[in-house]
């Protein structure tokens, strides 16, 4: 089995009514338009990751995925790369949703659902998320719904810098304006909109809701909690870490790393980890390799290294996901 090389791909700038500007500085990226969304790593159809340097330039995750599936791939419970990786800035409120889970996505979108978790960058000092509802029936939803009433019955969560939400499918959510996340996500572009603001463009027009599609996915009874039980890691040389959640379809990890040379294993050997540069910069190592890191870059580290080192010279927060 022969060794890849980790890879970065260039971010895609996406688009959104509800966008800003603040981490278009991260990326150096030049529009007038409010940019919500940069999906960092992606094999969907409606946005796939392109490699941006190595002996892979050019090629896109799938092309990695469909060649050389032992070392880009590994165990996926999608035959496609199963995580989408993005950062969100929420300049204004997003609108109230839901995504299905995989059962109703595959009848009724002919997709994957959507589990996903925001590690929450940036928020206001009293930060808070829509997080679930109460709604106690599909006719008690419907009614408020046709009576305009759905704000009524919103729960709403905490959040601060440095914490996770974890979202499973079915679940009502928002982010809110000033919030600035990195979502790891289920490989699904599924949304379900309930209620937008109340918002119109300049032509008047509002943004379509998925009223029954909603009606069918949510849950009504008791709802997940948001923040799951964190548990302390260590590694090599005396590294500590945090695992802060893990679920059917990811594990996700925060490293704070100080000054030095760290070396990691695979989160889940025969499965690939990503890499994602929330504050500061560095060097990925392999045998044979080296890569740069900064902030916002997300990289792919293949199943068939054994391991790799992340060097730095001044601290800097990684996290690391797996499946």
């Amino acid at each position: 089995m022969n060794k890849m090389e980790p890879v970065k791909f260039t971010p895609l700038a996406v688009p959104r009514i509800w966008g800003g500007h603040r981490l278009k500085s991260w990326f150096g990226t030049e529009t007038e338009e409010p940019i919500g969304e940069y999906w960092l790593i992606s094999s969907h159809p409606n946005g796939t990751s392109v490699v941006e340097g190595g002996p892979f330039r050019g090629k896109t995750l799938n092309d990695l995925v469909r060649d050389y599936p032992e070392a880009y791939l590994g165990s996926s419970p999608q035959p496609r790369f199963p995580l989408l990786i993005k950062l969100i800035e929420a300049a204004q409120d997003l609108s109230v949703q839901v995504h299905p889970d995989d059962e109703y996505a595959r009848k009724a979108e002919a997709d994957f659902g959507k589990t996903e978790a925001w590690y929450v960058l940036d928020c206001p000092e009293d930060g808070r998320v829509i997080y679930g509802h109460r709604f106690s029936s599909r006719r008690e939803y419907l009614q408020a719904v046709e009576k305009k009433r759905v704000k009524d019955y919103l729960e709403y969560a905490p959040i601060a810098p440095g914490k996770l939400v974890f979202v499973p499918s079915r679940t009502l959510h928002a982010l809110l304006a000033g919030t600035t996340v990195l979502e790891i996500q289920q490989t699904s572009d599924v949304t379900y909109r309930v209620y937008d603001w109340d918002r119109v463009d300049e032509r008047g027009r509002g943004r379509e809701l998925h009223i029954d599609k909603a009606a069918d996915v949510l849950r009504y009874d008791r709802q997940p909690d948001p923040f799951p039980e964190r548990a302390e890691l260590s590694a090599e040389g005396g590294l500590r870490g945090s695992r802060l959640v893990s679920c059917p379809y990811f594990t996700i990890d925060r490293w704070n790393l100080a000054s030095g040379r760290h070396s990691f294993d695979l989160g889940r050997q025969n499965n690939p980890d990503i890499l994602i540069v929330t504050k500061g910069e560095g060097t990925l190592h392999w045998s044979g390799g080296e890569m740069p890191l900064s902030r916002g870059d997300a990289a792919i580290v293949p199943a068939t290294l054994s391991g790799y080192d992340v060097s730095c010279t001044a601290e800097m927060e990684l996290i690391r996901t797996f499946y």
